[in-house]
């Protein structure tokens, strides 16, 4: 091998683990550092994104890649600090053995000499680059400028926003963080991060069958004895820590089946392909048919950014399927222009507004539109008796919001509904039932669409998803008049 042969295969992580690396087998003893399907994946994401977001399995190695990676990095690259970060001092410890370890398997010929080895740092004075391993302790990430950092287990930190803000200051832009971590329930700030749609992070998911056949899955399965631990561990569930309102099983076959994107193409029981746009903010899974009758639901916010989102689903009152969408943060007023906007290309649909503190501003601004279809509410939520009166808009009270969402989480589960938006079923995922046995969004996330979903099916009750035969009154004018 030549010095040029020997320089690429330095400069290259992967071939010079590979090649001059060891690690300690589950077995016992050293074998070489083989990287596996999930660890060579991840190594050329490494390569390619300075931010990475993993959900994994247990045992697929990727807090060692990880580890790997940085070695590498940090014993190539003169003048950089590097960070491993476990949740605690145990897996901290883990960390600073598998660096050691790297170090001691690497030939002589190649190894960095070593200024300062202790339980917490290993640094390389000749490239004046150090590795740090720490646990997440309180002040971690702050005074340091960090080039590589791995965060593993983050669904674990306590006071994890705290700690994720001073390594992400700790780190610059052409620096990388790389965050690892098996779920943890939900709300906390690693599920939180997973869920975002548009965060900077890249997001990787390795489970079970980057390494492990079905047999040997039912055997893990077998010893762990536990469903809810086992569904956690190996197949990446995000458990809830509240009891769930809505099925989850049924939540996430239905995802599964009719989640659509922007760009997407799909046809519908005719035929009749669809493509999934987005206009005026709205998405919209399929065009206003001539014929068909719509109903909407829209749950009103105070239109500031960073609060609740302003929400409108419509539904097609036949089928049950949502055919647009539309999420974000506007001036209720304003809201109430685009709702009459909408609601008149869907052929004047019902459009059921929540009326709570801001709808009002809504409501008044589709009434100064004329829009021609809004929702009066029953009498009886109101005063006693059954009749209706000229209430316009739904009316969210305690005793309104649990029939409603009981009656939305009923067609969930009885499968009436076809739901498109990605959006509302992570709202359905963090929905639970509290100590109060109140139904609320874990913290951290939002219940506006399923308010959205749920006063829209509101709308069902009233208006009639058949063809309305209107009788023609030409066809029953007299024939002659007297003048």
């Amino acid at each position: 091998m030549n010095n040029n042969e020997l320089l690429t295969i330095i400069k290259d992580p992967k071939e010079y683990l590979e090649r001059f690396t060891k690690i300690k087998s589950k077995d016992g003893g050293l074998v070489p550092f083989k990287l596996n399907p999930a660890q060579l994946d991840l190594m050329n994401a490494i390569r390619n994104n300075s931010r990475i977001i993993t959900l994994k399995a247990r045992q697929l190695g990727i807090s060692t890649a990880v580890a790997g990676y940085i070695y590498h990095s940090t014993i190539t690259t003169p003048g950089i600090t590097s960070v491993l970060i476990g949740y605690n001092a145990d897996l901290a410890a883990e960390f600073l053995d598998k660096i050691k370890t790297f170090y001691k398997t690497t030939p002589d010929s190649l190894k960095p000499q070593i200024h300062y080895n202790s339980r917490n740092e290993i640094s390389f004075p000749a490239l004046d680059s150090k590795i740090l391993v720490l646990p997440s302790s309180e002040n971690v990430g702050r005074g340091y400028t960090i080039f590589n950092c791995l965060v593993s287990e983050l669904a674990f930190f306590e006071k994890a926003e705290e700690k994720m803000l001073a390594i992400e200051n700790a780190v610059p832009k052409n620096g990388k963080i790389i965050i690892e971590s098996t779920p943890q329930g939900v709300g906390n700030l690693y599920h939180r991060m997973w869920m975002a749609e548009d965060n900077g992070y890249v997001k990787k998911e390795y489970g079970w069958w980057w390494l492990y056949t079905e047999e040997e899955l039912e055997l893990i399965r077998k010893r762990i004895n536990d469903p809810l631990r086992f569904a956690q561990e190996y197949e990446m569930e995000f458990l809830s820590t509240g009891r769930p309102v809505f099925d989850l099983q049924i939540v996430k076959k239905m995802a599964k089946a009719f989640i659509l994107k922007v760009g997407d193409k799909h046809k519908d029981v005719e035929g009749v392909e669809h493509t999934v746009i987005e206009e005026d903010g709205l998405r919209i899974y399929k065009q206003p048919a001539p014929n068909n009758t719509y109903c909407a639901g829209a749950d009103v916010a105070e239109g500031v950014t960073g609060g609740d989102f302003s929400t409108v689903v419509i539904w097609d009152r036949a089928t049950g399927e949502e055919v647009a969408m539309y999420r974000g943060h506007i001036p209720a007023d304003k809201f109430g222009a685009m709702l009459n906007r909408w609601g008149r290309k869907y052929n004047n649909c019902l459009l059921v507004p929540e009326i709570n503190n801001h709808g009002l501003t809504t409501v008044t601004a589709l009434r100064n539109l004329l829009y021609p279809q809004l929702y009066f509410r029953q009498m009886r939520f109101d005063t006693v008796g059954t009749s209706w009166g000229d209430r316009i808009g739904w009316k969210t009270t305690k005793t309104t919001r649990p029939l409603m969402i009981d009656d939305f989480a009923e067609a969930v589960r009885d499968k009436d509904l076809i739901i498109h938006s990605k959006e509302i079923y992570d709202e359905m995922l963090t929905f639970v039932y509290d100590d109060g046995a109140n139904m609320v969004a874990t913290r951290g996330f939002y219940d506006d669409l399923i308010m959205a979903c749920a006063i829209g099916l509101q709308g069902f009750k009233v208006l009639y998803g058949g063809t309305l035969d209107q009788i023609e009154y030409q066809d029953h004018l007299p024939t002659s008049t007297p003048y």
